[in-house]
């Protein structure tokens, strides 16, 4: 499995450019916390909590964060 991992401050993937997390990084992050929702959802709410500071810090926050770090996990 590839990491994909967060580059900060920009929370750019690290290996592939995109807005992390990535497809593969949800792919690997879906895989990782099989069968435990409610941890894969602590972990990315805290990621979130980081990103929107660092976001903060240069004055852009993307109209999708939210979206992006929690909202695709079902």
């Amino acid at each position: 499995m590839e990491e994909h991992l967060p580059e900060r401050p920009s929370w750019d993937c690290g290996k592939c450019g995109e807005a992390w997390p990535c497809a593969i990084a949800k792919v690997n992050l879906s895989i990782e916390y099989l069968g435990g929702r409610s941890a894969l959802l602590l972990y990315l709410g805290i990621q979130h909590w980081e990103a929107f500071d660092d976001y903060t810090a240069s004055g852009a926050i993307p109209a999708d964060l939210h979206e992006r770090f929690l909202g695709w996990v079902r």
